[in-house]
């Protein structure tokens, strides 16, 4: 291995080959940065490491046991293995124990295609498991908002009760129970309809114990178009993903921009999608003449509007939408100052002031 001369940065040698990362780094991002993805459940890059689902074993030459690739930080002169036979037999056996209690749900849950369970055991879990004890049973819990339930699909990773507690600041879902009867819950019945962007947990939920009851039986993952986006319901523009279906909106989902939104969306904007399926939504001008309105080209449209203003008395108004982008709306107030300062006038949902993460 080459010395590393910058004292600001590790390198280590993955699988083979040498990485340069910078110093803080953990295996797994590391292993991440060089194109190769370490199984895993607790771990999210928006929330802590409790390093509890162990599914992020990795051999490191040197060390007496496998260590958690989430949480273990890389160090100059590092050999890592993230696919020995002693980290795929640990694998192999931790989804094997995941199993024993996880339903066949893959033909009706609403994860299936873009579920890491799935993914994981077709990838490297045993044929058949040797669990033969009756499985748990929780059946469906109604969290309240938008969030159901199935306690029978849920792995434990906790990533939802971590969310809930150190990005949405108000922790209303906890563990009951311990060891295999352990079951995500929450507080007293009040459930997540104070919470503003319980929808998240939804995303971060690793397989199909947390779903969305406006998505649930719409459409199978596989059957999605999607299309990146921005969110006009506020001025802070988060960044996000429309899936789509025969050309309708099926749901919204957050797109990762550390500068706006990170990973996540608020619950308000997620749910504002149905203006763009509604059947009657102008998708060309308008104009109306002697035979009644009807859809014309920009350019009829703007030349038509040149006159019609040319003949106008006193100040200019125009009536807008609150669903267009911030850039259309910016474009319109220009234009409305270079005809004189006009108003804007526009009723709607749309929310002036940002609901940020605490």
């Amino acid at each position: 291995m080459t010395e590393n001369q910058n004292p600001e940065t590790v390198t280590l040698t993955i699988d083979g080959e040498e990485v340069t990362v910078p110093k803080g780094t953990t295996i797994l991002q590391a292993a991440r940065e060089k194109g190769t993805t370490v199984p895993h459940y607790c771990y999210h890059d928006g929330l802590s490491s409790p390093a509890m689902c162990r599914l992020c074993l990795v051999e490191v030459e040197g060390a007496p046991k496998l260590m958690p690739s989430c949480v273990t930080q890389v160090a100059d002169g590092q050999v890592v293995h993230t696919d020995s036979e002693k980290a795929r037999r640990m694998r192999t056996g931790v989804l094997e124990f995941y199993l024993v209690n996880h339903p066949l749900d893959c033909p009706i849950c609403d994860q299936s295609g873009e579920c890491h369970l799935q993914n994981y055991v077709h990838e490297e879990g045993r044929d058949h498991g040797r669990s033969r004890e009756p499985k748990r049973v929780f059946g469906r819990d109604d969290f309240g908002g938008d969030v159901l339930f199935y306690g029978d699909r849920c792995v434990m990773c906790t990533r939802c009760v971590r969310f809930m507690t150190e990005l949405e600041q108000k922790p209303l879902l906890t563990v009951v129970e311990r060891g295999n009867r352990s079951v995500i819950d929450t507080f007293f019945e009040r459930g997540l309809e104070e919470a503003s962007w319980a929808g998240n947990v939804v995303d971060i939920c690793p397989v199909g114990a947390l779903v969305s009851k406006d998505f649930l039986y719409k459409a199978r993952a596989w059957d999605l178009d999607r299309t990146p986006s921005i969110c006009p319901n506020c001025s802070q523009g988060c960044a996000i993903e429309l899936h789509s279906r025969d050309n309708l909106v099926q749901r919204l989902k957050p797109r990762f921009n550390p500068e706006v939104n990170g990973h996540w969306m608020c619950d308000f904007g997620r749910a504002r999608y149905e203006g763009i399926n509604r059947s009657d939504r102008l998708e060309a001008p308008v104009l109306r003449g002697a035979l009644g309105q009807g859809a014309t080209g920009w350019s009829e449209a703007l030349s038509a509007l040149t006159e019609a203003l040319k003949g106008a008395e006193g100040g200019v108004q125009a009536v807008v939408s609150a669903g267009a982008s911030n850039e259309d709306l910016g474009a319109l107030r220009a234009l409305m100052d270079a005809l004189g300062g006009g108003e804007m006038v526009y009723r709607s949902v749309r929310v002036d002031d940002e609901d940020p993460l605490p």
